[in-house]
């Protein structure tokens, strides 16, 4: 408290800080909600690629129940975009134990290195290759229990702790 001109005790209330300073207060909050989302982005991450990309090619597997089909999706812009690399495998519906023919699944998501190949090693294991002289995201996967994210996004991921039964990347291989 303090005392006027007069004598009379007065009392100075200042505005709080937030109040003070609005669009500071604004941008840090922003700030905030940018950096929170950059960081959970992993935790909420899916291997929905809508849709997009371009079939690079397909193989059958050796008794014609899947098909593996392998799609390049662009990303980022001309000086430093790239192409990742999504294999899918769908049910033909032609297998002996009668799979539903509207079974799709995604079990591979890497970026695209020079040299790709896909080849079935028996009715459930595909050997995906994706490789360059540098770097090597190779792997063979057993479709219906693995996957593997070469961003290592869907092995963290909460939402997709129920789609597989090991996640590989790069860092646990």
């Amino acid at each position: 408290m303090t005392q006027n001109a007069s004598g009379t005790p007065t009392t100075n209330i200042r505005k709080p800080w937030i109040r003070r300073h609005p669009i500071l207060t604004a941008f840090l909050f922003l700030l905030l909600i940018l950096f929170a989302s950059f960081m959970l982005r992993p935790y909420f991450s899916t291997f929905d690629r809508s849709e997009q990309g371009h079939l690079g090619y397909s193989m059958p597997s050796r008794n014609g129940e899947y098909v593996a089909e392998i799609y390049g999706v662009p990303y980022g812009g001309a000086g430093a975009g790239g192409v990742t690399i999504w294999v899918d495998v769908r049910s033909t519906g032609n297998g002996s134990a009668g799979a539903d023919a509207s079974f799709v699944k995604t079990i591979y998501r890497a970026k695209h290195r020079g040299a790709n190949h896909l080849e079935w090693e028996n009715e459930k294991t595909l050997r995906i290759e994706n490789r360059n002289e540098y770097n090597d995201d190779s792997v063979t996967l057993n479709i219906e229990e693995d996957i593997y994210d070469g961003w290592n996004f869907a092995c963290k991921s909460l939402r997709m702790k129920g789609e597989y039964v090991r996640c590989l990347s790069p860092e646990k291989q």
